[in-house]
């Protein structure tokens, strides 16, 4: 029974790993077809980011020059747009693995082969990993795709670029596994969506309005926000620490998941 449990949520999840594959590249594409407008208006945005409160040039990020397409796509795509995108379905379909089987009823069948809990739960997970590399690496082909028709292409780093956009990941990974081990350890999948969306929400404003707030760097830590340097990645290049350490967040509340569906009644 090994690997059947990842082939079966594999198979749940092809019409949805399709449309946001096919989503995420076309968005890339569209995303990069504004530059052009953007980069011929860096005057006027740069004069309106200066008449702006703190607190709204806050939220644009560490890296606010649009004239150049790595500025461009770290303060819109890699700092927020995609990240809000790869939560959506992380958290949606983290907390549909076990939660939304246990509400329709499947669960009883899957409970019954021989696959101990553990390793669906772990089966399952990987899915979730696949999904969330495949339709990252569309938004990376789309950008690159997009980038050619508007003249961008050659001050593009490929490599920094999928570097940059597979950073996204371990953030998201670690809110689907949130709201996994939520549904592993109570039934529904409603206080795990709630859960995981309220805390991406508070984070986030936690991390962009920290020096702001004078909120201290002890705190300002607790935010996955704050370790995830997608504004800055094109310039900087990956946190190994950062994605080491949201990998190994995510990794525990696996963890977690494993051994509160092992422990509690589900679907029998």
């Amino acid at each position: 029974m090994q690997g059947k449990v990842f082939l079966k949520t594999l198979r749940d999840m092809r019409g949805a790993l399709i449309a946001w594959t096919i989503g995420m590249f076309l968005t890339g594409v569209l995303f990069m077809s504004f530059y052009p407008a953007v980069r011929d208006s860096m005057g006027q945005v740069e004069d309106l980011l200066d008449r702006m409160p703190a607190t709204v040039r806050a939220l644009a990020g560490e890296a606010t020059d649009f004239s150049t397409v790595n500025g461009y796509l770290s303060t819109k795509a890699l700092s927020s747009f995609f990240p809000v995108l790869v939560l959506a379905f992380t958290i949606s379909y983290g907390a549909s693995l076990i939660g939304g089987e246990e509400e329709t009823g499947t669960l009883d069948l899957l409970l019954a082969t021989p696959t101990p809990r553990w390793r669906i739960v772990l089966e399952k997970f990987a899915a979730l990993v696949l999904f969330t590399v495949v339709a990252l690496v569309a938004a990376y082909a789309g950008v690159v795709l997009g980038s050619i028709p508007v003249d961008a292409f050659n001050e593009l780093n490929l490599g920094r670029l999928l570097a940059g956009v597979l950073d996204i990941a371990p953030m998201g990974l670690f809110f689907g596994a949130l709201t996994l081990a939520i549904t592993c350890v109570r039934p529904g999948r409603g206080t795990a969506l709630g859960t995981a969306a309220g805390l991406a929400g508070v984070t986030y404003l936690l991390d962009t309005m920290a020096e702001l707030a004078g909120i201290p760097k002890a705190i300002q830590v607790l935010s996955p926000w704050y370790h995830f340097n997608g504004d800055a990645v094109l310039v900087r290049g990956v946190n190994a620490g950062s994605v080491a350490l949201l990998l190994g967040l995510a990794a525990a509340l696996v963890v977690v998941a494993m051994i509160g569906f092992e422990r509690r009644d589900a679907g029998v």
